[in-house]
């Protein structure tokens, strides 16, 4: 019996030999026009896809990134994003992610960019390639009506509970403010962080993007205002893989054009009713 067992094993080993000298594999068959390529590989070096811009966001950053009625993603990222893939004659396609696995996954190659207001910091830039600022972003405290008598400025954060979003700019610059009494909570979108404001009591102020505080006050009814001065303002840029030059000058290309030609103003103003590029 064990003479017959190693003579069918051998017999297995001749075969396998023969169908490798034939050009066979070990891979998995695929359809017709699949291929077995790796996360991150591309068709011609810059792209996923050859005849389409897959870009992600978190799709929790209203108005800049949001989920619609129609369950479709919208706001002023979403609309730079479109002007672009059009200028580039790429069809769009959009992906909502966790903000704080962004960077992540696109390092892994899911997709080709990062169109989520995302701040360009040298930490970033590690890791990633940004594309030339679309806008600059405005860093503001907003506290709860009743509190905005007692704090008016950013010395007025030591010792107080800061709400942010995690892993954004916002967090790193509470954690210098609130002092060793302090204590920073973390969310994972603004809009969360925002909504405690309702109650005086859970949160004394939050630190996020002036446009996103305003509009969630104006659209969510809350009982919050921004105080104080800009803490800081953040030029905000479309990540990119380290390294995809030729993306990265399509997509500046893109942007100038779109700013030279008024096409970047007409999208700021429909947002916003000011050029965001401009400072304040």
């Amino acid at each position: 019996m064990r003479k017959s067992v190693l003579t069918v094993f051998g017999l297995f080993m001749i075969l396998s030999m023969a169908l490798v000298g034939c050009g066979g594999s070990a891979s998995v068959d695929t359809a017709e026009g699949e291929t077995n390529a790796e996360p991150g590989d591309t068709t011609d070096g810059k792209l996923l896809d050859p005849n389409k811009f897959h870009f992600a966001m978190s799709g929790v950053y209203k108005p800049y990134n949001y989920v619609n009625e129609k369950n479709e993603l919208e706001g002023f990222d979403v609309d730079i994003a479109h002007e672009i893939a059009k200028r580039m004659e790429l069809e769009p396609v959009s992906e909502q992610l966790p903000w704080d696995s962004l960077i992540m996954e696109l390092k892994s190659g899911k997709f080709d960019a990062i169109t989520a207001s995302m701040a360009i910091t040298d930490d970033r830039l590690k890791e990633v390639d940004f594309t030339r600022p679309y806008y600059l972003s405005q860093a503001v405290m907003f506290v709860h009506e009743d509190n905005a008598d007692k704090i008016r400025s950013k010395e007025d954060l030591e010792g107080k509970k800061v709400g942010v979003v995690a892993a954004s700019t916002f967090k790193e610059a509470a954690e210098k403010l609130i002092g060793p009494e302090g204590e920073v909570v973390e969310y994972t979108s603004d809009l969360l962080a925002l909504e405690e404001l309702k109650d005086a009591r859970r949160l004394d102020a939050v630190i996020t993007d002036l446009g996103v505080g305003q509009h969630a006050i104006e659209h969510a009814n809350l009982p919050a205002i921004a105080v104080g001065e800009a803490l800081f303002v953040d030029k905000i840029g479309i990540a990119v893989q380290k390294g995809n030059q030729e993306l990265l000058d399509e997509l500046n290309e893109a942007l100038e054009a779109m700013i030279e030609d008024g096409t970047y103003l007409k999208i700021s103003e429909e947002w916003f009713n000011e050029d965001m590029l401009e400072e304040k």
